[in-house]
This record gives C-alpha cells, structure tokens and sequence, in this order.
C-alpha cells in the first residue's frame, strides 16, 4: 500500500509541475483578411457600396459596419453591399469606411472617398 502511495503522489506532483499558464489561455484571435470596396453605380434613391466578403482565418462569423464622414451608418450588417441615401452625403469630398469584425475584437477595413457635386 505504501508503494502504491508513493507512486501516486509522485504522479500527482509531475502532473501538476507539468502544467503552465499557457494551457489555460485560449487561442488568439485573429483579425478578418482584408476585402476590397467599391463604389456601385448611381441610382435614383443614393450611391451603392459593394465590398467582397472578408473570411476570418479562425472560422468566425463576420458582420460589417459602415461609417460616412466619421459617422455610424449602420452595423451588424451581413450583406456585401449598402445604399447610402444622397441626404446623408455633404457636398463635396466624402469618406465611406466599412469594417468587418469578427465580434471578438478582430477587424479589418477599408476606406473610399467619394465627391459629390451637388
């Protein structure tokens, strides 16, 4: 019986020195891959934008954000393409910015200025 107490506290003890804090972190996340953003065709009600669909390496799902001049368009979006009605553009230089995020702190954006002659 002494044997087997030996050898069980002797597993017991490399068990728990074999342990680390890196076994308890999870995995980092990483960040959307890059997209690319375009301007769509004019249409009566406002100005398309369409950007390809950004893929996140760790398999997350990934939603988009679009931003005029600063401001929060709209978020959670998970379509590949927004209007952006004429009344919410200034006259002159605007800037579009889209971010896909992966809700875990990941992202990834891309920038369009676009002039509007009013």
């Amino acid at each position: 019986m002494r044997i087997f107490k030996f050898i069980l506290l002797i597993g017991l003890t490399l068990l728990i020195f074999n342990c680390n804090a890196d076994d308890d972190q999870s995995k980092e996340n990483s960040n959307p891959s890059a997209f690319v953003l375009t301007e769509g065709a004019a249409t009566n009600i406002g100005i398309p934008f369409n950007w390809t669909a950004s893929i996140d390496p760790d398999d997350d799902d990934v939603v988009y954000a679009v931003y005029l001049n600063g401001l929060l368009v709209i978020e959670d979006l998970n379509a590949l393409t927004y209007v952006i009605e004429y009344n919410q553009f200034i006259s002159g230089e605007n800037t579009i910015l889209v971010i896909a995020s992966d809700g875990l702190g990941g992202a990834a954006e891309q920038e369009l200025v676009v002039n509007l002659i009013s």
